[in-house]
This record gives structure tokens, sequence and C-alpha cells, in this order.
């Protein structure tokens, strides 16, 4: 610089030389002029020194706002001057009155090299509703600090409560005559908590598509459901579909009863024995052991132990189809689950027969 500043004064002072003043007058107009000249070329050292720093600009949150537990976020561009080749160091700061509690700011990532760029999200999980003003501050040495700011608003909410599914329903496939099971979750929100006394959330199936005369049927258990503020409650939900079922049914082998049968005949025959001579008990004993015989063979086939009947509910049979089912929950208070209605997208569980 210092170079520079002489280089300037010599030339300029030959061109004094060069005009038509006195010569007293030359010499006192060069050592002016050289003189703001190296005044003028220090005093610009600064002005080239910033110019070779680096701007910040941050974006509005979007969303700018937000319930109590959601996040939002906004672009920081960083954009280098000429020259400049060092790294910016990121803060967040978030500004509040007194009494409220305010969102926590992070800064991702936390040091860039302009021109770059960096993301301050705001997290609202514990924060009072109202309007709060976020800083982002950028520092890098030998350069001034740069700022930027964006107010984001956390909307007053009413507790409340979600439903969602935790498993889906298995099998997912059936035959008309079973079933299969789910799990539900009933999430709180906002501080939400089943009132004093009150049995809980009621969950049901509130449609069904398509629409069949003989439909499968939906229950949970348990229902209601008990919820406590910060902590997520489930219930399992079971759908039973019509149809035929095959059951089996057993029998005690009856080994004995079949043995008064050949009395009467064996009776006869000791009778016969009895009164006639010898040829004649001969003839009696053999006709004896023929129908004990006979007996013996008749007996296994009236002891059979089980046999398989197929049963049909009386309601008749769930037509083949893939059913989906609508979730809803209700409390005690008329709450109703703030994702299900036409204007979200609700909760559903499906189930094909076939």
């Amino acid at each position: 610089m210092l170079r520079f500043a002489s280089l300037a004064s010599t030339f300029l002072c030959s061109l004094v030389r060069k005009t038509h003043l006195s010569q007293i007058a030359k010499g006192a107009s060069a050592c002016v002029i050289a003189f703001f000249c190296v005044a003028g070329v220090f005093t610009a050292a600064p002005t080239l020194a910033a110019g070779q720093g680096y701007t910040l600009a941050m974006d509005a949150f979007n969303p700018f706002a937000v319930d109590p537990g959601q996040s939002s976020s906004a672009k920081i561009a960083l954009t280098a001057g000429t020259g400049f080749t060092g790294t910016v160091t990121l803060a967040c700061q978030v500004s509040s009155q007194a009494g409220q509690t305010p969102p926590t700011c992070d800064i991702s990532p936390g040091s860039v090299q302009p021109t770059g760029s960096a993301t301050a999200t705001v997290s609202t999980a514990s924060a009072t509703p109202g309007s709060y003003l976020v800083t982002v501050t950028g520092n890098s040495p030998g350069t001034t600090a740069q700022t930027g700011q964006q107010y984001i608003t956390i909307l007053s909410a009413n507790p409340d409560f979600t439903i969602t599914i935790q498993s889906a329903m298995v099998p997912s496939s059936v035959h008309a005559g079973n079933g299969a099971l789910g799990t539900i979750n009933i999430n709180p929100l906002f501080g939400y908590q089943t009132p004093t006394g009150s049995k809980g959330v009621t969950l049901s199936c509130a449609t069904i598509t398509p629409l069949v005369t003989i439909p499968p049927i939906c229950n949970f258990n348990p229902n209601p459901v008990p919820v406590t503020s910060g902590s997520t409650a489930t219930s399992q939900i079971t759908i039973t579909t019509f149809g035929p079922v095959p059951t089996t049914s057993t029998t005690h082998p009856r080994i004995f009863y079949a043995w008064w049968l050949p009395l009467p005949v064996l009776s006869l025959v000791g009778l016969g024995a009895a009164t006639g001579g010898r040829r004649a008990r001969k003839a009696w004993g053999m006709l004896a052991l023929f129908v004990v015989a006979g007996s013996l063979m008749l007996l296994p086939a009236c002891a059979n132990s089980s046999n398989t009947l197929t049963t049909t509910t009386p309601n008749g049979t769930t037509p083949n189809n893939t059913y989906t089912f609508t979730l809803m929950g209700v409390d005690d208070q008329g709450n109703v689950s703030s994702n299900t209605g036409t204007n979200n997208t609700a909760p559903t569980v499906t189930l094909t027969v076939n």
C-alpha cells in the first residue's frame, strides 16, 4: 500500500511540474496534491478490506405460523465479497417477552464458507403460543458481523388427539369366515388426556367400503381406551368375516355298548346245548362261536371317534372383495380425533376376502 502511495505521489508531482503555474506554485501544488493522494490511499484501504467481506440474507420461515409441537425452517444465504475466502460461524437467538417460554433454534451447518447456505430450524415442542423474533448472526475474523431477522408465530391450540395405525391387519387376506388382527395408536396432542372420571376414547369403524349385504365387522380391545398426556395408548382391532366354517366333532369310542346284541342268540344256544344230545351240543357250540365272531367284526364299525362337518353362519357369507375401514375416536366430552374428517387424511385399515 505504501509503495502504491509513493508511486501516486510521484506521478501527481510530475503532472504539476508541467503546468503553467509559477515555480513556487509548482512546488507548493505538488506537495499539497501528493499529501492528499497519500491520505486518500490510506483512507481507502479499510474500504477495500471491507469490500472483501460477505453478505447474509435470511428468508421468511416456512410455515411462518405453526401449532405447538411443530417446527419451521428458514434458509440463510451467504454471498462472498470480492476476494473473501474466510469461514462464517452462524448463531441463532430467539427473543421473548416476560412469562413466555421461547422455542429453540438450531442452525445447520453451524459454519459456512461463502458463497453457501444454511438452514435455521425452530422447534416449538414446549413453547408458549405467541410471536417471536428470530435473529441469525454471522461472524468471521476481520469482518463486520452480519445479521438476519424473521418473525415466527406459534398458534394457540386446544388439547387434542389423533389415531394412527401401528400395525396393519394380519393376515391381510382371508377366506370368508375367518378374521384378522391389527394395532391402533391413540396419540395425545398439546397436553390432551381423558378427563377425570371418563372411561376414555371410544374407537369405531366410521365407514366401510364397498357397501355389501353381509360386510365384515370390526371390534376393538380395549374399548374405550384411557389416554394419558404425553403417552401413546394402544388398542387391538379385530375384523371378522362371515362364511362357511369347517368344524370337527369328536366322540369317545363306546366299545362295550354292542355286546348285548348276541346275548339272545347265545341264550338260545345254551338252552339247546343243555337239552340236546352230544351231537346237538357240538352243533350249538359251532353256532355260538359264529355269533361271537360276527359280533367282534361289527364292533369297530360302531366305535367311530370323530367326524368333520361344515357349518354356515346363519347370517350368510361375506362376499369376496377388498374392504377399507375408516377409523374414528371420540371421548366422553364429544372431542373427535383431529385426523378424521373431510379435510384430513383419515386413518384406514384394509382386509381382502377371497
